[in-house]
């Protein structure tokens, strides 16, 4: 029997419960156990690195994140928190050598840097947040910049945040001083970007948009970006509302995969010429109503995806070769589900 565990970040305002933990039995195919992990308000994102998890965390009128020890099977112990904004983040990653936490605030439009404990896994200090400047074309959606994701990048050298409302990819340096702007990419006017994950070669990135449901591949060289394609992730002929929500890419490299709310549903894209480019092999429906987050099992063999709306998550099996999805199973339960993490 073979146990792989992993993590759900979620929302708080109706039943959700901040952190749940499940188990992903690979032999019988099945999501077995579905429990809370930690109660937290607004827990919205979680990130492992090490020992160690981090979340989001909104607690009256204090913002921030909050810090966990991993223990045996899973089970989470709180280190400690530090909150000390008035606005809840949308995503969190951490530095490959575990001294920065990096936080994006979509309301805020704002960047956040921390500084972590390598040994203890606490949150030694917020050390800056960088405001970003900016609006589209979208009278609903981009009235200002709201930056909605934000990680280091492959080399190390650099966090890159995607903002939404400015329509930007933005690069900065990072460091005991804090954040610091050094490079923009403006991607096209009113696309939206949202998420973005990097081909483990360092040499492309691939961005969902929310508002245009595209996938762009972008050329990536020591903290500079070069858009070199657009696909779209839903089909061409769907005109009702769908928003990009999450976006993720196979451990092997050789695809990639884009969840779609609105139209329910997740796009499959086929890697080629060694990232540069994508082909699309399929959109499969995600079984629930719309699909927040998702992630792929370590082994690549099975993909996991959250429903904000219906609460439930859907197991599927995924064909290595082909990258298709086959599902196994919707009825698992957690409630306001946004995030979802495999224990590494």
């Amino acid at each position: 029997m073979t146990q792989t565990i992993g993590y759900i970040g979620s929302y708080t305002k109706k039943d959700g419960k901040g952190i749940y933990r499940f188990v992903l039995d690979e032999t019988v195919k099945q999501i077995v156990r579905v429990e809370t992990g930690y109660e937290v308000p607004a827990s919205t994102y979680v990130v492992q690195h090490g020992a160690f998890l981090y979340g989001i965390k909104k607690e009256n009128d204090q913002a921030g994140v909050a810090a966990y020890k991993i223990g045996e099977e899973g089970a989470l112990e709180l280190i400690n928190d530090c909150l000390e904004s008035a606005e809840s983040g949308c995503h969190i990653s951490v530095s490959a050598d575990g001294r920065y936490l990096f936080e994006a605030v979509y309301g805020a439009a704002e960047a956040r840097l921390y500084r972590l404990n390598t040994e203890t896994g606490a949150i030694e200090e917020l050390i800056n947040v960088v405001v970003q400047e900016g609006a589209g074309p979208n009278e609903d959606r981009q009235d200002k910049a709201h930056t909605h994701f934000i990680t280091p990048t492959p080399d190390n050298q650099y966090a890159v945040a995607v903002d939404l409302g400015a329509d930007e990819i933005i690069t900065f340096s990072y460091g005991e001083e804090g954040l610091k702007r050094e490079q923009t990419l403006e991607v096209p006017a009113g696309t939206g970007p949202r998420h973005l994950v990097f081909n483990q070669n360092r040499r492309y990135a691939y961005v969902l948009t929310e508002l245009s449901n595209e996938v762009f591949v972008l050329e990536y060289n020591d903290g500079h970006f070069k858009l070199i394609e657009q696909h779209l992730a839903i089909p061409a002929d769907f005109t009702h509302n769908t928003q990009g929500a999450a976006i993720r890419m196979s451990h092997d490299n050789k695809f990639v995969y884009a969840s779609n709310r609105g139209h329910q549903s997740i796009a499959v894209f086929k890697v080629k010429e060694d990232g540069a480019s994508l082909s699309l092999v399929e959109i499969t429906d995600c079984g629930g109503d719309w699909p927040r987050d998702f992630n792929i099992s370590n082994d690549d063999k099975f993909l996991v995806c959250a429903h904000e709306v219906s609460g439930n998550l859907v197991l599927f099996e995924r064909d290595i070769e082909s990258g298709k999805l086959t599902m196994l199973e919707d009825s698992k339960k957690a409630a306001e589900g946004v995030c979802v993490q495999f224990l590494q």
